[in-house]
């Protein structure tokens, strides 16, 4: 194997996987919506991911505080 090579795998070995998936977000969205406290990064995963009210609702918000959400879903 060449240095350029071993190089570009030795740095994709060493860097930090940054990804956040659909179930995290809505994980994070949730648990700061029971918390009664909703940051501006939770409003952001909100509409970077398009998450909806139905999906909430199944990671366990509850009615009430979805209708209080009802302007930003």
């Amino acid at each position: 194997m060449g240095k350029s090579k071993r190089r570009i795998f030795n740095k994709n070995k060493n860097t930090i996987d940054l990804t956040m998936h659909r179930e995290d977000a809505i994980e994070i969205v949730s648990s700061e919506i029971n918390e009664n406290r909703l940051s501006e990064e939770a409003k952001n995963l909100i509409s970077l991911f398009g998450i909806s009210a139905e999906e909430l609702a199944e990671s366990g918000v509850t009615y009430e505080d979805l209708r209080s959400l009802d302007f930003i879903l």
